[in-house]
């Protein structure tokens, strides 16, 4: 049985981060942090050094002594954005060892949490040249490593390469419906997706291969028994009609 991944959890709360990092000095890393969980409350419009700084209660001159202009953050950002959206993930799913563990805790991951911060990303890519990079490069990446588990899996290449579009395509769908899965909603939709993606499981494979060798032994059956049964002798000949009743 594949274990379950505990899905990651969605970025706290802005009062919760905002009461936090005020009892601390701010790091650019807090920043950073502060502002993917902004990101994904209030949009892009807020990544502002003003409104951040006013949402931490802290002056601007603590963001210029980390970076040199709100470009410069904005990048530090979508970076971070790729790490912690993609190759945390990616790291973490491949702490498993069969193909069908990483493809069951990648699926979890994927469908387990809200996308809130994913729908922000893309929207901020329709408005930004250098986050719209970003999320082709991540688009990339990620049907990659998912293209990688299937033939790794034993998907031949062109099939895996439809099979990826079509979980990645489906994964993307639901992250604009803003609809999160848990308990068995989200286990009958990995087990479906995994189908999609594996075809029979090995298990139903081999049970499915027997199933069909015995019902071809079945059908062999009848035909063997046809030619042992001893056929009635008419005149030195075979007579192969049947016989007439009252006879």
């Amino acid at each position: 049985m594949v274990e379950q991944t505990r899905p990651r959890p969605l970025p706290k709360s802005i009062h919760y981060c905002t009461v936090y990092l005020m009892t601390k000095r701010l790091t650019a890393r807090d920043w950073i942090d502060f502002a993917l969980t902004t990101l994904a409350h209030k949009g892009f419009d807020a990544l502002k050094a003003d409104v951040l700084a006013r949402e931490l209660g802290v002056s601007r001159g603590s963001f210029y002594w980390h970076f040199t202009d709100l470009g410069a953050f904005h990048a530090r950002v979508i970076e971070r954005w790729k790490q912690v959206a993609t190759e945390a993930i990616i790291a973490d799913v491949e702490r498993y060892q069969s193909g069908e563990e990483r493809l069951d805790a990648l699926l979890r991951h994927a469908f387990g949490h809200g996308a809130a911060l994913e729908i922000r990303m893309r929207a901020w890519a329709d408005n930004n040249a250098e986050a719209a990079g970003a999320v082709s490069d991540i688009d990339r990446r990620r049907q990659e490593y998912i293209e990688r588990l299937l033939v790794g899996a034993g998907i031949a290449l062109p099939l895996a390469a439809t099979r990826t579009r079509l979980l990645y395509w489906t994964y993307l769908g639901a992250a604009l419906s803003r609809s999160r899965l848990t308990g068995e909603r989200l286990n009958r939709i990995v087990a479906e997706l995994k189908r999609i993606g594996l075809g029979a499981f090995p298990g139903a494979r081999r049970s499915a291969n027997h199933d069909s060798r015995s019902l071809s032994s079945a059908r062999e059956e009848p035909a063997l028994a046809d030619q042992a049964r001893p056929s009635r002798r008419v005149g030195g000949s075979r007579d192969r009609s049947p016989a007439k009743k009252g006879s």
